[in-house]
């Protein structure tokens, strides 16, 4: 849809936010609306970095020696905003082939069992051994460190929830058991698998006091304070468009949603029931469709804009 829209073949196309910075930074493409989940701004979550309240002397900007957990490679909040913030800060440089797992290693100590990227859950969504994302086999293996498989030890740092480190669960869950300081998760995340939503022992165990924020600025904050700590604020999915079709495709999206947004008989244009899926048109948690005035940077925000630049050198364009 994206060089559709480039050429003229299409009028718009819904994007994720890594889509639209590609969308506007290699395409010239802009942004014409975006969604929004609360009917006032396009957040769609916070990355934040949880730790252990018992563990002292951690800072974001000294991850030196320290183990980490991840959700998987290659995604927002496993990949993308953590190695960003860590290049960012100088934590880590890229080389010339722009191998980002390989440079990690080759930057920090690893003496740990995880010294930041050998921990498991860094690739389990999508693993950092298979074929998508490492098709030379050249990735390091001890990646996978921290990785548990199943109960019977079978299927170790698999791509799928048969691995318990697989997923924002199993970041969390890997923080929770101690086999990393630090896990990048959604602010959601600590909440959707507390207070008997994940009756899993591990999960059972765990209390609130027992976890806290790690802010980018080396400070520490408690659960609750989300948005003032975090790493990077993602945003929801926009509308993107032809500079010159920005004005034209909103006041028609405006239009639409002022007939349709709210329907409850016949067709609805944030509601999927009926289509045999999900987010078929627009993401079914969307209230409202928010107009973007300024260009597609000032949807994506400073600090998502900033991680996602660190990712440059792999060619986007």
């Amino acid at each position: 849809m994206l060089y559709a829209t480039e050429n003229g073949t299409a009028d718009a196309a819904s994007m994720v936010p890594d889509d639209i910075y590609t969308a506007g930074w290699c395409h010239g493409l802009e942004v014409a609306a975006g969604e929004s989940y609360n009917g006032e701004d396009g957040i769609s979550y916070y990355v934040v970095a949880l730790a252990r309240r018992s563990s002292s002397d951690l800072s974001l900007l000294e991850m030196h020696e320290r183990s980490s957990c991840h959700p998987g490679i290659r995604t927002t909040v496993g990949w993308t905003v953590p190695i960003g913030f860590l290049v960012n800060t100088t934590q880590i440089s890229v080389d010339e082939q722009c191998n980002f797992p390989q440079t990690s290693l080759e930057n920090l100590d690893c003496r740990n069992m995880a010294a930041i990227w050998p921990s498991c859950v860094f690739e389990l969504r999508a693993g950092v051994k298979d074929p998508e994302h490492d098709p030379r086999g050249k990735n390091p293996k001890n990646l996978c460190e921290a990785c548990i498989g199943d109960d019977s030890d079978r299927h170790i740092c698999a791509n799928n929830p048969r691995e318990r480190h697989f997923g924002e669960a199993g970041a969390l869950r890997c923080v929770a058991e101690n086999l990393g300081d630090v896990a990048f998760v959604k602010h959601t995340t600590v909440f959707d698998n507390m207070q008997g939503k994940n009756l899993e022992s591990w999960a059972m165990d765990l209390e609130l006091e027992d976890l806290k924020l790690l802010c980018p600025d080396g400070t520490e904050a408690s659960l609750f304070e989300h948005r003032k700590c975090h790493l990077a604020t993602v945003p929801a999915p926009a509308v993107v468009v032809r500079l010159e079709d920005k004005c034209r495709v909103y006041k028609f999206l405006e239009r639409v949603q002022t007939a349709f947004g709210k329907a409850t008989h016949g067709f609805s244009l944030f509601s999927s029931a009926g289509y045999g899926g999900t987010d078929v048109m627009f993401s079914d948690a969307t209230q409202k469709l928010l107009k973007v005035v300024g260009s597609y940077t000032s949807w994506l925000g400073p600090s998502y804009t900033t991680v996602l630049q660190a990712f440059d050198c792999e060619g986007l364009c």
